[in-house]
């Protein structure tokens, strides 16, 4: 049996490609996002994922036009937790939540959702970053 390859992604330097509301979940596709790969043995390697996508259950209405392009900052608030900067794909979270997202270029958005998904598409690529 192979080893297990993980990845993390961070909210801050990724790239939204699209957000489309399916009934009362928002799902927000990345065109990449910022991420280290962990193998086995504790490396670990950064750079780029794509084909990633957020699915926020039950999340409360906003303006979608603003959910598109690189992303400055962001963080993930579960109750009175510390804000979380870097989450597992995939992973799940089935509690009432907040993603807090600043977009470059339209300022900060507040996502108030249910529960929340992080899903890696079939096909999904990591590519290593090369910036030294």
């Amino acid at each position: 049996m192979e080893p297990q390859t993980t990845f993390e992604m961070e909210f801050a330097d990724s790239e939204i490609r699209q957000a489309l509301w399916q009934g009362d979940d928002l799902h927000v596709l990345f065109s990449a996002v910022a991420a280290t790969r962990h193998t086995p043995g504790d490396t670990s390697i950064s750079g780029f994922l794509q084909g990633v996508e957020l699915v926020l259950r039950q999340c409360t209405p906003v303006h979608t036009a603003a959910l598109f392009g690189r992303v400055r900052s962001g963080a993930l608030r579960l109750g009175g937790q510390p804000s979380i900067l870097r989450i597992s794909v995939p992973s799940t979270w089935d509690q009432p939540l907040a993603l807090e997202l600043e977009p470059a270029q339209n300022g900060f958005l507040l996502l108030q959702a249910q529960g929340m998904e992080c899903r890696l598409q079939a096909g999904g690529v990591f590519r290593e970053s090369l910036f030294c």
